[in-house]
């Protein structure tokens, strides 16, 4: 699935290939985007559009990072690396 994330100004973010919104609040918002964790910092941001059938999110509000979370290894994986 193809995703699109688009900053506009650092105050409008639209995001389209949305499975999924995790946790909102005003300073950190966690979406499932094509199938990773997408983690959006900032303050007042609020979200003005979430069309789940079109995938599509938007926020205004001042967003100070964008970051892919990081999948996280097992134990197992990790001691016998």
């Amino acid at each position: 699935m193809d995703s699109t994330i688009t900053l506009t100004n650092q105050t409008n973010l639209f995001l389209s290939g949305v499975e999924k919104v995790i946790s909102v609040c005003p300073t950190e918002l966690i979406v499932m985007l094509a199938g990773q964790k997408l983690c959006i910092l900032g303050q007042n941001m609020e979200i003005q559009r979430l069309d789940l059938e079109n995938k599509i999110l938007i926020i205004d509000g001042l967003v100070t990072l964008i970051k892919y979370q990081a999948k996280k290894q097992g134990l197992i994986k990790r001691m016998f690396k």
